[in-house]
């Protein structure tokens, strides 16, 4: 018996409803002065681009090389090495007392190269894979980029109703994810798919997840410059990939669950190894703060 259609429609539903709202979220918090900001690190900008953009997309394809894949699991994971832009980015930078403004500007510069990049690039990256650029193209825009615009402007032209709005939209977008996950979750446990996916993944598709993840935490520490604060952006903005662009270009192209298996499976992993160093940065930077308020 495969997943249910009704429930994977709604399914469907709930991962736009997310990414609307996480973009929407992100926009509402957005200022002009915290987007221009990584514009005066060009250098910066620049390596973080690559890293996201190159770099990543060639560790994810360096890895299939090395452990061959399911076609099915190797589109989700190449979808999600090319998603860059993760809207929780700055958030997060917030939990560990990063680089708060950085991260905010750069997050918005990814997701609008990454709505640009995705269309052109994925048709290359995946090789044997239709991907429809028309739609997927028309999916970003309509679900990604107009969210985003017209969020950035209700900030700039009525602040207090979006000061409003921001922690309303910021919960939809949290408790529609965990939709999504428990939707999905409860699909495959009540099908045969999950016997069908779990015999698919196995330990060379988890071993694939946490490669991916840890590598590409590991590209953006490493490619982040000698600044400590601009390594863990970077190092959170290459390990932790936006999702939300990545479900985007899946219910554009594909109607294979298999392939949203593989996306959900390394944004779990990506969330639980996140959590890990971001403990970990949070007590070195407390650590930091602490040493710098005695001086």
């Amino acid at each position: 018996m495969a997943m249910d259609p009704l429930l994977m429609e709604i399914g469907n539903y709930a991962i736009l409803f997310f990414v609307v709202t996480s973009i929407a979220a992100m926009g509402l918090n957005l200022t002009v002065k915290e987007i221009i900001a990584p514009w005066k690190k060009k250098g910066l900008l620049s390596i973080s681009l690559l890293a996201n953009f190159v770099v990543v997309p060639l560790f994810a394809l360096l890895i299939m090389k090395i452990i061959p894949l399911d076609i099915d699991l190797a589109t989700g994971l190449i979808i999600v090495a090319a998603a860059a832009g993760a809207p929780s980015l700055p958030k997060a930078m917030h939990i560990i007392r990063g680089n708060v403004a950085y991260a905010v500007g750069l997050t918005m510069i990814l997701i609008l190269v990454t709505i640009v990049y995705m269309p052109i690039m994925l048709p290359y990256l995946i090789e044997g894979v239709y991907v429809d650029q028309t739609s997927t193209a028309l999916y970003l825009v309509i679900f990604m980029l107009i969210p985003l615009v017209v969020a950035m402007a209700v900030r700039k032209l009525v602040p207090a109703c979006a000061q409003r709005l921001y922690p309303v939209i910021d919960r939809a977008s949290d408790l529609s994810i965990i939709a999504v996950l428990l939707i999905y979750t409860f699909g495959l446990f009540t099908s045969d798919f999950s016997i069908r996916a779990g015999a698919l993944l196995g330990l060379e598709g988890i071993i694939v997840a946490v490669l991916f993840i840890l590598g590409s935490f590991l590209i953006g520490y490493l490619m982040g410059g000698v600044e400590l604060r601009n390594r863990q952006v970077l190092a959170f903005g290459t390990g932790f990939r936006n999702v939300s662009a990545a479900l985007v270009v899946i219910s554009a192209n594909f109607d294979d669950p298999q392939i949203l298996f593989m996306v959900l499976v390394i944004a779990i992993f990506g969330i639980v190894f996140m959590m890990i160093f971001g403990g970990i940065l949070y007590r070195k930077n407390k650590r930091e703060i602490l040493k710098n308020d005695l001086k």
